[in-house]
């Protein structure tokens, strides 16, 4: 468990975020809605890289890591008790946007 494996993890995850981020810059959508959407990637990575880490679970596909994590709206990112009840819908609705895109990319 450590930094080394984490950023290496974390790197396999970087394809996929980077798909997801191009698609939604494709389809036109507003900056400040396009800005929440990053944040909210950005909270989804650090969630998934958390658990990774803390089960030692470096050995798992990072795709199906991925999927299994934006599933059903999504696992709760940290800290979700201090995020107000619109940040959780709309880290739900990055979930369900992102669940759809990985069931198109395959």
């Amino acid at each position: 468990m450590g930094v080394e494996e984490d950023l290496a993890y974390g790197r396999k995850l970087l394809p996929w975020f980077s798909g997801f981020l191009q698609a939604l810059y494709a389809e036109g959508m507003s900056r400040k809605t396009f800005r929440q959407y990053r944040d909210n990637l950005w909270l989804l990575g650090a969630t998934i890289i958390r658990e990774v880490s803390l089960y030692e679970e470096y050995q798992d596909d990072p795709l199906e890591k991925l999927a299994e994590t934006v599933a059903d709206d999504g696992i709760l990112p940290d800290d979700y008790d201090q995020m107000t009840e619109a940040e959780l819908r709309a880290f739900e609705r990055m979930c369900r946007r992102f669940e759809k895109y990985l069931g198109e990319s395959k």
